[in-house]
C-alpha cells in the first residue's frame, strides 16, 4: 500500500504489513476493486442528482474530491 493511501486511512504502519495466510492480498485486490468501483458509480449518482437539483455547494465539492478519490485509486490499480 503507498505511503500516501495509508495516512489517508490512518493506518498504523504494522497493519499494512499484516496479511493472513488464508487471504493473500491477489485474492483480496480483484473484490476490493470490484468495491471501489461500485462506490465510485454510487458516488458519481448522487454527485448528478445533487448538481440537477442545486443541491449544497459543500457536499457536492466533498463528493466531487471523493469522486476524484475513487478515480485515482482505480487508475493506480
Amino acid at each position: 500500500m503507498s505511503p500516501a493511501i495509508c495516512n489517508i486511512v490512518n493506518l498504523e504502519p504494522s497493519r499494512t504489513r499484516v496479511r493472513r495466510a488464508s487471504e493473500a492480498a491477489s485474492v483480496l485486490e480483484p473484490r476490493v476493486r470490484d468495491w471501489l468501483e461500485t462506490q465510485s458509480v454510487i458516488v458519481e449518482d448522487w454527485l448528478n442528482q445533487l448538481v440537477a437539483h442545486n443541491g449544497d455547494a459543500r457536499l457536492i465539492g466533498l463528493l466531487s474530491q471523493h469522486a476524484a478519490f475513487l478515480r485515482d485509486t482505480l487508475e493506480e490499480g
